[in-house]
Formats: structure tokens, sequence, C-alpha cells
């Protein structure tokens, strides 16, 4: 089993936009998002978040009490900044706008910012008595909070529910969850990935075979294309592909319109991985999958026995290490944490390597952004951010679907301003 699925916790040619990722000076656009409609710095930590589409809104996770008023719960709630209008708001509340009594966290937003979705031990809607971790969306329009880790018959998961991911319209929500009721016939007592079609009222599992088996393992990680028909997911099952040998976690992809299932944790001959592979993120029509892999075996050239992050072209059946130099110079150091755009051009990722740039590196990871069409890889965190720590700087890092801003998680205190809460905070930057 791969370590992301033990925790509890896009070149044939590149459609579409023509905005470039550029170098900053150090600190240049970078506004802390993890603060109050007044601007004041949060009083706890803020860690995972999501960025909307065009940046604008930012959903984020924070055990700050202070960011909203009455909040008076001492639970980890989830926000939303939106950058433009300089407010903040709770969205982990109930329909009534009540706050829960339990922590919400791991939020996804919608394209536009509408609707956010996020896990939550709290009872945001009336008869959510099962006392474990369940999937809420938030309508920010309609000011609604509705469950959506149920069956097609409006039954609660009878277990544990995580990692929401979302389509762009807010349609679709894929988690992981290891309930037994969900779905007819789960009866593999494992993890699985199910997809909430919110419009139909229907709840499907989708981490099955091309011909409907459940999987023999866990599976989690779950990432959904735009328009909800693809999602691709992390799997310790040898049973949902065929040739499945290599006793590792992969990368599948299923096509809930087709039907199919298919691994893209291979080589571009179609050799499998010689070791796991986890956090899959995936455009936005679904051609490219970019995840984190340990393998040696996916992409000619790899010999640094380190993480790497790789992009598979569904289309061309092509794999291609990303996390390299512009020079194409494989990186010293691990790198994690994949984010696509839409368009699957952009990749981002964080390396605490010292040559994926000229600038070098600082021993602390930063976050970098590989330009596929153009070539080239990008340092869009300031190096040397002023932690003291020995251990990573910048982490779970984003890229906007339009690849022009990025969120990001850091410690570091002089990024910003008067950033003296000695916490975890947000940060966004726009890059292009």
């Amino acid at each position: 089993m791969g370590p992301a699925l033990a925790a509890a916790s896009v070149i044939a040619v590149v459609a579409g936009g023509n905005s470039a990722v550029v170098a900053s000076p150090r600190g240049a656009g970078i506004e802390r998002v993890s603060v109050s409609t007044g601007g004041g710095q949060a009083d706890g930590d803020s860690a995972f978040q999501a960025i909307s589409a065009n940046g604008r809104f930012v959903a984020f996770d924070s055990f700050g009490s202070n960011l909203v008023p009455q909040d008076t719960n001492g639970a980890l709630d989830v926000f939303v900044r939106d950058r433009r209008a300089g407010t903040t708001e709770r969205v982990s509340v109930s329909g009534t706008g009540q706050q829960g009594g339990g922590d919400s966290y791991g939020p996804a937003i919608s394209a536009d910012g509408r609707y956010v979705a996020f896990g939550s031990f709290a009872d945001l809607v009336p008869g959510d008595i099962n006392g474990i971790p369940d999937i809420f969306v938030r309508d920010r329009l309609a000011g609604t909070t509705t469950q959506v880790s149920v069956s097609s018959s409006e039954v609660p998961a009878d277990y544990e529910s995580r990692f929401p991911a979302i389509s762009a319209d807010g349609r679709y929500i894929t988690f992981s969850s290891s309930a037994g009721n969900l779905v007819r016939g789960d009866t593999n007592e494992a993890m699985d990935v199910f997809v909430r079609d919110r419009l139909a009222g229907t709840t499907t599992r989708v981490s099955v075979s091309s011909t409907g088996g459940q999987a023999d393992g866990i599976s989690d990680d779950a990432a959904i294309s735009a328009n909800g028909r693809f999602v691709t997911f992390a799997t310790d099952a040898a049973n949902l592909v065929r040739g499945d040998t290599n006793d590792n976690t992969d990368v599948l992809v299923r096509d809930r319109l087709a039907g199919t299932t298919t691994r893209v944790s291979v080589s571009s001959s179609g050799g499998q991985a010689n070791a796991y592979n986890v956090d899959p993120v995936i455009s936005a029509d679904g051609r490219y999958i970019a995840f984190e892999s340990y393998a040696a075996n996916l992409a000619g050239g790899d010999t640094n026995d380190t993480p790497d992050i790789y992009v598979h072209d569904r289309w061309a059946r092509s794999t291609t290490r990303v996390s390299v130099s512009s020079t194409g110079e494989q990186p010293d150091r691990f790198a994690g944490g994949a984010s696509i755009s839409a368009n699957g051009r952009w990749v981002l990722f964080y390396s605490d390597a010292s040559n994926l740039t000229p600038a070098g590196g600082d021993g602390l990871a930063g976050a970098f952004v590989r330009d596929r069409l153009a070539g080239t890889t990008t340092r869009v965190t300031p190096l040397n951010p002023g932690w003291e720590s020995e251990t990573e700087s910048i982490y779970l890092a984003k890229i906007s679907a339009d690849g022009r801003s990025i969120v990001f998680t850091t410690a570091a205190a002089n990024l910003v301003p008067d950033d003296t809460n000695d916490r975890y905070d947000v940060f966004a930057r726009d890059i292009g």
C-alpha cells in the first residue's frame, strides 16, 4: 500500500491557453487569503485549499476562530475567500447557517466558486447522527448544505467518507468511502471511490473493473474531469485491469459513460510501474492525468531514486516526466503534489530539488510550474521564504484551471507584511 492510501490522513497538441507563467521577484503578487474580511490574520493553522477556475475564490480549512464572527465551536472549519471582494465566509455550516459541532476539512470548489464540497464530522443536515465523517456540499448562492455521501435512496454512509473532488459545474462529487451501503453488492470491505450525481440523486461506485467487478484492495485519492465523465484514482487492487501483477499502488481512470477502467500509471509502451503511484489529478477533458510516482521505469533516464511527477496522455498513450528542469535535467530531490490546469498545459508540483531552475534551491520545498507546450520549468514561490525549520516550507500547492493563479500553504512569516501569527497560512499568487 502506498503512503497516500495508508494515511487517514496533460504532447501531441495541447489546446487552448496563451498566457505564460513568468518568474516574479520575492513576494511579488503574493497575498494571504487565510484572513478575515477585515484582513485580520488567523489565530489557528490553515492548511488544505482549493481554487476556482479563474483564481478568484479560494476555499481552505482552518482552526482559526477569528475569521468570521461567532465562530465558537473550537473546531476545524472550511472557509471561502473572495479575493476580488476581499471577503471571507464560513461554508461548513448547516442550511440555516448554524456552525457544526465537529471538524470540517479538505475542501474542493466548483469552477465558478459557487459550490464547495468538504468532509466533516459535524451534524450539518437533519438526521445526520452516524457520528462519522461525511461529505457535504455547500451552495454559496442558495445558502444550502446537503450531504452527498449517501446512497441513491438517500441512506447515509455507514462508515467513513473522505477526499471529495467536484466537477466544474458542481453537479458531480467523487469521494472515497469505506461504507458498505452506498451501492448494492459492496462486499469487499475496502475503501472504494464513488460518484454522487446531485441532479439525478444517484450514487455509483467507480472503483470497479470494466466488467463491474469490485476491487480487491483500497481505492482512494480520486479526481474528476470537468464534465464528470472521467474519474481517476489510486488503488491497491490487482483485479481492476488485466495484467496487474506489480503488487503496487496504481493510478486508474474510469470512463463513466463507456463503463471502462484503464490503468494510466504505465510507460509509453504500456509497461507497468515497478513502484507505487499516488495522488492523481486530471485535465478538464480527461485526456491528461498527472500523478506522483516512485517508479523508475515510466520514462527513460529516471535514475534519481526519488519520487517524480508524470503526465499520461490517454489519447496518445504516452507518459512523460514533467518534474524536470527546462533543460530536461531530473531533480536531485523529491517532487510531489501534482496539480494540473484545465487544458493540461501547465502542471504544478512542489520539490526541494536544487537543480530545477538556474537560481538553484535553498533546501526547502518550493512550488514549480512545468509548461508542457514550451518545455520550461519555472519556480513560482520565493526561495528561502524564512521558515526556520528543516522540513518543507511550501506544500499543498495547486494551480487554477486557467493556469494563471496558484495557492499554497506555508509557515513562512515574511511573504506578506505583518505576518506575526506563527501559524500555517494559505497564500495565493497570480503567475500569468
